[in-house]
């Protein structure tokens, strides 16, 4: 896995926690960015797999990829997206890539030292589905930083995961 790659898909999906961050965007903008950067994110995978064919094929990039393309075309494609809608594909979304940490994490259990952060990232992100999912419609203002939130952490683990990944490679 190229780290320039993961560096770009974890830089798209910090733009939208910028974006809120910095203009307090309301939640309409916040899924426009979002499935903006996502649908970049599945374009972007699926460059890096054109051009990297002929190597071995990491299966948690597919799934990303697979899963940024669906749920992006789903936000533009759906007829009538409202709030409660964005905030279903949201959370589900990031429930997918939270399981997809705890995958990662049990499957290299043997492998790294850092499976417990795959798996604490994967149930955080687990939790996080289900709190955004299930926020009260009084609390509504307060969801875009929330998601914000969720995607800087999600972004910041990745990048962390990668970096001390490939430290222990060029170190040993």
């Amino acid at each position: 896995m190229k780290l320039g790659y993961r560096i770009t898909r974890a830089a798209l999906l910090l733009i939208p926690a910028i974006l809120i961050f910095a203009t307090h965007t309301s939640l309409e903008g916040v899924s426009i960015v979002f499935g903006v950067s996502i649908l970049t994110g599945a374009f972007a995978t699926m460059l890096y797999l054109f051009f990297h064919f002929d190597e071995k094929v990491n299966t948690k990039i597919m799934m990303e990829g697979l899963a940024d393309a669906f749920f992006g075309i789903v936000l533009f494609t759906y007829p009538t997206p409202d709030n409660q809608f964005f905030l279903i594909i949201f959370s589900v979304w990031i429930f997918y890539m939270g399981t997809l940490q705890l995958v990662s994490g049990l499957g290299s259990m043997e492998d790294t030292d850092y499976f417990w952060l795959y798996i604490l990232a994967g149930i955080t992100f687990l939790a996080m589905g289900f709190v955004i999912i299930n926020y009260s419609p009084t609390f509504k203002e307060s969801v875009p930083s929330l998601m914000a939130i969720v995607l800087v952490l999600y972004s910041g683990t990745n990048l962390y995961l990668l970096m001390k990944r490939k430290m222990d490679i060029y170190v040993s």
